[in-house]
Order: C-alpha cells, then sequence, then structure tokens
C-alpha cells in the first residue's frame, strides 16, 4: 500500500507540474492579441501627440480648402506607411457638407498640407443627420473643448452621430499615451461616457 501510494502521488506531482507549464505555455498566447491591440493603440496615441498640426487646425485647414460645415475630423495612423527617414506620419480626414454634398480633406498632420480632396453625393441618413446637428444646441468646436477639458487631453477625433434618436458628439481623445472615447450630449454638453478604446481585434 505504501509503494502505491508513493506511485500516487509521484503521478500527482507529475501532474502538477505537467498542468503548470501547460498554463505556462498557455498564458502568453491568450494575451497576444491584447497586446498586440494596446501596442497599436499605443503607437496611434503618440503618433497623434507628436504631431506638428492639431485637429482643430486641420479643421480651419479643411474650411480654407472647402467651403461648408465639419461633421466629422479624425487623426488617421498607419503603421504601415513611413516616411522617407522610417518615421511613421499621420494625416487627418476632415469631412465638410455643403449643399447636400458631402467633402472629404486629408491633411498631412506634420505639414498642415492638403493631400487630397474628394466629394459625394450625402444620402437620406446623412442629410437627417447634417440637419440633426445644425439643430444642435452644441456646436463640434464646444464638444471638443468638453472632451479635451474633461480629461486634460488632446482631442484626435470628433463626429456627429444620431444614436437611437439621440443627438450625440463621439469623440476620441489622448492622455498618457493611451485613446480614451468620450460621448457628449448635442444639446445639453453633458459628458454621457468616458472609457479607454479597445480596438475590435475581429
Amino acid at each position: 500500500m505504501k509503494n502505491l501510494s508513493m506511485l500516487t502521488k509521484s503521478v500527482i506531482v507529475a501532474l502538477s507540474i505537467a498542468g503548470v507549464g501547460a498554463a505556462a505555455i498557455a498564458a502568453p498566447m491568450v494575451n497576444t492579441k491584447a497586446v498586440t491591440s494596446s501596442m497599436a493603440s499605443s503607437s496611434e496615441a503618440v503618433s497623434a501627440m507628436q504631431s506638428k498640426v492639431s485637429l482643430t487646425q486641420a479643421m480651419a485647414i479643411a474650411k480654407q480648402n472647402t467651403k461648408g460645415d465639419v461633421v466629422k475630423a479624425q487623426f488617421d495612423y498607419d503603421d504601415d506607411h513611413a516616411n522617407k527617414n522610417g518615421a511613421v506620419t499621420g494625416e487627418y480626414e476632415v469631412e465638410l457638407v455643403a449643399d447636400g454634398t458631402a467633402y472629404e480633406v486629408k491633411i498631412d498632420a506634420n505639414t498642415g498640407k492638403v493631400l487630397k480632396t474628394k466629394q459625394e453625393t450625402l444620402d437620406k441618413k446623412d442629410l437627417a443627420e447634417y440637419s440633426a446637428m445644425k439643430q444642435a444646441k452644441v456646436t463640434l468646436t464646444s464638444a471638443m473643448q468638453t472632451a479635451a477639458q474633461s480629461l486634460n487631453s488632446k482631442v484626435i477625433a470628433a463626429e456627429f452621430e444620431l444614436e437611437k434618436g439621440q443627438a450625440l458628439y463621439d469623440l476620441e481623445v489622448v492622455k498618457s499615451n493611451q485613446i480614451y472615447k468620450v460621448s457628449i450630449d448635442a444639446n445639453t454638453g453633458k459628458v454621457l461616457s468616458s472609457q479607454v478604446d479597445v480596438e475590435d481585434d475581429d
């Protein structure tokens, strides 16, 4: 019985070691997506913070280039593309609306140069959103200021949206190399939510 007990004990110890080994091997595999997503988000945040042109300045440049009301503006980061020195560069995409037409202006985030402009006719949904934005009591610029002040951060994206009939401004801000998503009521100016942006890897 004593030998059997010793054998059983050895088997249990062996299984325990194997279990720990499997857990140690499995752990990094489980966290790989989260780490990759976190690194990508951090890289975008750093790139946005280092850009010489702010979102507000990009919006002003876009309005000089194309007349209309800004309905959306965002910093666009692509780590697959770099300049001649190997540094990753970003750009701003600013969307304006005038006379039922949407204009998208792309601007270099470091030089302020207009890279590209394109236009398209608004559909019924876009026209409804634009109409709601024009009636909103809070402006896009004001919402950007509120978002920046709420987290003492830099705004890198702002957009008006109608969600289930509610007029909102969805914004992204950068603080401490992290991107936060902020939602603001377009009629009261109240911050409805503020949380760290978690990228969807699917």
